[in-house]
């Protein structure tokens, strides 16, 4: 992304979605430029930092597309998972390339191995029992992905985006534009909706150019990959439109649980926090799996 084109988004986040645009500048994020690849030895706290309480329950809480967990900095994302009472280990992932989690650091289009290596290897340290992948958006996409080829029993994700077709589409991205009456009637709702679906075309076709579609993975069948796969609970946006779309396609897979959440916008997690349910949501899902 050029600098103008930077300047201009961060202007629309910082006018439609100010806490948004604050999270993101507290994270030192606020910048959606292309950041070169690094060196063949990375710094691996640019991508993952690991948090053991002695706990042995691990969540492994993937960030966002903005580099963000939920829209929330981490302390924060931190902070509103264990006020139910929870005590977890953590592991940060974040994809500070904005590629969906498929660019590796040196610049090769091999990041799902990258990932899987360096989450695999904090499991190995953390040797906690159980382990929960969370994330929303583009994080709940990983969320899903990476169960498939590590030890983890449970996922719980907030309008993963995936099949992302369905955010590129076309017909989508007229429906969501011409939207008069969520314009009219929730225009905060409205702008979100546009602006995530303007983003995901764009983010799409730029993994695309960095990695090759060919080298991109596919959420799903990296999910499926282990056999059972991973009890999945998808909380979904059930006044917006792209992700009620989504949840519909997977349904049909019986070890995913779908859930409405009374939103309009894609940012649903980002609301239940603010409404004060996030964190006893994720500590009851977390808490029914062990139990079964």
């Amino acid at each position: 992304m050029n600098s103008i084109l930077n300047f201009f988004v961060k202007l629309f986040i910082r006018t439609f979605m100010p806490g948004i645009a604050k999270s993101l500048e507290e994270e030192g994020q606020f910048d959606f430029r292309q950041r070169p690849a690094g060196q063949d030895e990375p710094d691996l706290s640019l991508y993952i930092d690991v948090e053991d309480n002695g706990s042995d329950v691990t969540l492994i809480c993937f960030a966002g597309m903005a580099v963000l967990y939920a829209a929330m900095p981490r302390f924060e994302f931190r902070k509103t998972l264990l006020t139910p009472g929870g005590r977890y280990n953590f592991i940060w992932v974040r994809d500070i390339h904005r590629s969906l989690y498929n660019l590796a650091p040196a610049g090769f289009p091999n990041g799902f191995a990258f990932y899987t290596h360096i989450i695999g290897d904090a499991l190995d340290r953390l040797k906690s029992s159980h382990n929960v992948t969370v994330g929303a958006s583009g994080g709940g996409a990983a969320a899903f992905a990476f169960s498939g080829v590590l030890p983890i029993g449970l996922v719980v994700t907030f309008n993963p985006a995936f099949p992302l077709k369905v955010y590129c589409s076309a017909p989508n991205g007229r429906k969501v534009f011409l939207d008069w009456r969520k314009l009219l009637r929730t225009p905060g709702d409205y702008f979100e909706t546009l602006l995530v679906t303007l983003s995901a075309h764009y983010l799409w076709k730029r993994t695309c150019r960095l990695v090759g579609e060919e080298n991109i993975s596919d959420p799903l069948d990296a999910y499926l990959r282990k056999s059972p796969p991973a009890q999945a609970t998808l909380f979904y946006s059930d006044h917006c439109l792209p992700d009620t779309q989504q949840a519909e396609r997977l349904k049909h897979v019986p070890t995913i649980a779908t859930k409405p959440v009374d939103s309009g916008r894609h940012n649903c997690m980002g609301e239940l926090k603010q409404r004060g349910e996030l964190g006893p949501l994720i500590h009851d899902e977390i808490m029914k799996w062990l139990a079964g």
